[in-house]
């Protein structure tokens, strides 16, 4: 399914069509088998008592600023999950990086997606570890707004941080070479939900929901995805799959260009419309066609990066990186695009931009 890129007469837009249904969502009662069963006040419980214990080392060892607390996570990520089943003291590691999402990410949204998104479409970090942590991200932002409260909200960290333990290796791999996948690495793809199952039990996870969410992540609401082929999904492995799926799309491969932010987040809703979800319109409203770190031309011809959500999904706050010719420019200019003459014009792959950007000095700037 294509989402069109432009409107066609009055059909209603993503954005209208999601905040109706995150309206309607929010207003109805749903039904114990649609919803989770969570404890009547999920806000009041939290992440368990190994990250708590962790939250005192992370703030002693790590920056906590989003340009520099995200690539220091991901390295740590990156060696847990190519140690595998040889990682010494996982749990313990991996509840470093649990604490450091979720200490990270608080008042940091827009700066750890903007972080998150421009690392990957840098070579330079792996891209299995920052697939990992990008969908955490999301997954922490989004569920509480679909109504996963605790323990279930970290189950779905975690495993949104260990899905791909299964195929580490292969996934980095995968995301540089130049050609499509042999039938060896298609089967491995085809195990890894299994294969990282087995791996998690060896490291001592016995976690029931962590683990079922590794084994079904790669399950579709269609039938059509593996290993089982269920149709049946919970709003946790729906909010799971969206978040894997999504950033899969938009990441640029050496073989291939990441589908366009707008294109993929439209895809994600419709999917999820046609499974009568509320969780596309969720997910389209609180992650904006825009996300941060992407790239747009603007109305002005001026090539921008997203550095903020707007007041609505289509209308983020930008910074100008190069003029209407293209020249770049020696200090970026904000760009908020709800005002008509600097308003989106059109998604840019981050293949064609040859800015080089500053992370830190660019978000010290917003």
């Amino acid at each position: 399914m294509v989402w069109a890129r432009t409107r066609c007469g009055n059909r209603p837009t993503v954005a209208t069509l999601a905040r109706q249904e995150t309206y309607q969502f929010r207003q109805r009662q749903v039904n114990s088998d649609q919803m989770l069963k969570t404890s009547a006040d999920p806000q009041l419980q939290g992440p368990s008592p190994e990250v708590e214990a962790a939250y005192r080392d992370v703030r002693a060892q790590l920056d906590p600023t989003a340009a520099e607390a995200w690539p220091a996570l991901r390295r740590r990520l990156a060696g847990l999950m190519q140690e595998g089943v040889q990682a010494k003291d996982f749990q313990k590691r991996l509840a470093f990086i649990e604490a450091g999402v979720r200490l990270t990410l608080e008042g940091q949204e827009d700066e750890s997606l903007f972080v998150l998104v421009q690392m990957l479409s840098d070579r330079s970090y792996g891209y299995s570890a920052t697939h990992a942590l990008t969908a955490a991200a999301i997954c922490l932002m989004i569920g509480p707004q679909a109504q996963i409260g605790e323990p279930e909200l970290s189950a779905l960290l975690r495993a949104a941080l260990t899905m791909n333990i299964g195929m580490a290796t292969l996934h980095d791999q995968l995301a540089l070479q130049t050609h499509t996948a042999s039938e060896s690495q298609k089967a491995q793809i085809r195990r890894h939900p299994d294969a990282g199952v087995d791996v998690l039990r060896q490291l001592g996870v016995d976690d029931p929901l962590w683990l079922n969410l590794v084994a079904e992540h790669h399950e579709a609401p269609d039938g059509s995805g593996y290993p089982l082929g269920k149709r049946e999904l919970s709003p946790v492995q729906q909010l799971l799959r969206m978040s894997d799926v999504f950033i899969a799309r938009i990441s640029p491969r050496i073989s291939r260009r990441g589908l366009w932010p707008n294109v993929a987040v439209g895809n994600l809703y419709l999917e999820a419309q046609a499974q009568s979800s509320p969780l596309g319109a969720i997910f389209a409203k609180h992650l904006g066609m825009y996300p941060p770190g992407t790239y747009v031309r603007l109305k002005s011809e001026e090539t921008a990066v997203v550095v903020r959500r707007g007041e609505r999904v289509n209308t983020p706050v930008a910074m100008a990186i190069t003029d209407p010719d293209g020249m770049a420019l020696s200090t970026p200019r904000k760009r908020d695009t709800q005002h008509p003459g600097y308003s989106v014009k059109s998604p840019i792959s981050p293949e064609d931009v040859k800015i080089r950007l500053d992370k830190a000095r660019l978000l010290k700037r917003i």
